[in-house]
C-alpha cells in the first residue's frame, strides 16, 4: 500500500471519530433540553389545571 494512502486513512478515521463524538454530544445536549422543556410544559399544565379548579371555602 502507498504510504500516503495510509496516512490519509488515519486522518479520515480521526475526522470521522471526532464527527461522531460531536454528534453524540449534540444529541445528549438536545435530549436534556427536550426533557427540561417537557417538564416545564407539564408543570404549566398542572398549574393551569389546579388553578382553574374551584377552591373549597
Amino acid at each position: 500500500m502507498d504510504k500516503d494512502y495510509l496516512f490519509y486513512q488515519g486522518y479520515i478515521r480521526e475526522a470521522q471519530r471526532r464527527r461522531n463524538e460531536a454528534l453524540g454530544q449534540l444529541f445528549v445536549a438536545g435530549w436534556q433540553r427536550t426533557k427540561r422543556i417537557v417538564a416545564r410544559l407539564a408543570n404549566a399544565v398542572l398549574d393551569l389545571l389546579i388553578g382553574s379548579s374551584p377552591q373549597p371555602h
